[in-house]
């Protein structure tokens, strides 16, 4: 997929910004709180219909504005689409070519951003909600479908807790709960597990080239019962005796305590914990060949590269590891959109556009 042109208004503190991005890397360059983030957040908004900053639409629109708008032309499967997202009064509009269109669309197959953030390098010794997250996007940018079977399962979750925190509750009513929230909780263990599996040799792949031949792994981790449960089925049925097993502790806190929800992904070096037991280089070349492994996956995926977002990446590498992100880059043969602080901070790059953000407003150099 190429991102040929993107249109903001009205976002954050961007003003009325054009931005035509390279073939190959486009560096945004300027100090902090000049916008550059929130460009990326425009970009990853634009192709993936969400923010990944903020669940609260109001965040997005600049003060003193009533709406924000964000269009992207891009290029992907060989066609020319245009993409709109329009946020006014509290809602959100989607559009492809003119037309109202959902996140799970199939019709966006092939669109996709993956974003490398500083926070990511921290994924390792990060709560495990962030290493959920991180898999929830890898699902996401392969099975655009995803985004709806995670919404089906937070409603029923929210609704289950509602319930256990209004009081005493029927062991019926309870019981019909259970069973929708094992049915959609089934469906994400095993989407997480097919992606954990699909990414694993691309990271010990990846982990060699970047730093070592030292062994990496990575391991979806669930409850006892739910681990030894193979097919969906087996999984629906081991959710199901979990949650009735902890009904009781349930009633008592009023929230619910078992499921997908309380999962983690557990990144491991030479049979240990890496969080535990890595150095802090081995830990930033683990996220690293953890990033890369996602786009080589999504590429396969979707046929294509996504589009990549760093931001401010550049800065908390060593010059080793930035010469090994490049490389990795150019390997792929994506797109890519990089902010930094400082532009000496980048290795050459071949045919690079730079742009410099200042105030909002964008310009090329």
């Amino acid at each position: 997929m190429i991102l040929r042109e993107m249109r903001a208004r009205g976002w954050r503190n961007l003003a009325s910004v054009a931005l035509q991005p390279g073939p190959g890397a486009t560096v945004l360059f300027g100090q902090n709180g000049q916008g550059k983030t929130n460009l990326l957040e425009a970009a990853y908004t634009a192709l993936c219909f969400r923010s990944f900053r903020t669940s609260s639409l109001s965040d997005l629109v600049a003060w003193g504005s009533q709406e924000a708008m964000v269009e992207a032309e891009i290029t992907v499967s060989a066609l020319d689409r245009a993409l709109k997202i329009q946020i006014s009064q509290g809602r959100k509009t989607t559009l492809l070519d003119g037309k109202g269109v959902r996140r799970d669309s199939s019709a966006l197959l092939g669109v996709g951003a993956v974003l490398f953030g500083p926070e990511d390098l921290r994924l390792p010794k990060a709560a495990a909600a962030e290493r959920r997250r991180f898999l929830d996007r890898a699902v996401f940018g392969a099975h655009r479908p995803y985004f709806r079977e995670v919404l089906t399962f937070e409603r029923v979750l929210k609704s289950r807790n509602a319930l256990l925190r209004r009081g005493p509750v029927e062991a019926t009513l309870l019981a019909s709960y259970d069973e929708k929230l094992a049915e959609a909780g089934a469906r994400i263990v095993i989407r997480r597990r097919e992606t954990v599996r699909s990414l694993l040799p691309r990271l010990e792949s990846t982990f060699r080239q970047i730093h070592s031949e030292a062994a990496v792994g990575m391991r979806y981790r669930s409850d006892a019962r739910v681990e030894t449960a193979e097919s969906e089925a087996e999984v629906l049925s081991a959710l199901r005796e979990g949650l009735l097993a902890n009904g009781e502790a349930d009633r008592r806190r009023g929230f619910t305590g078992f499921g997908p929800q309380t999962d983690d992904l557990e990144l491991e070096l030479e049979g240990h914990l890496a969080r535990e037991h890595a150095s802090q280089g081995q830990l930033r070349s683990l996220v690293l060949a953890l990033k890369v492994a996602e786009m080589e996956y999504l590429r396969e995926v979707l046929g294509e590269p996504p589009l990549l977002l760093l931001d401010d990446v550049a800065s908390e590498l060593d010059e080793e590891r930035r010469r090994r992100l490049f490389e990795a880059m150019a390997a792929l043969s994506c797109q890519s959109l990089v902010t930094v602080t400082e532009r000496d901070h980048l290795p050459p790059l071949a045919g690079c556009v730079d742009y410099e953000v200042k105030h909002g407003t964008v310009r090329r150099l």
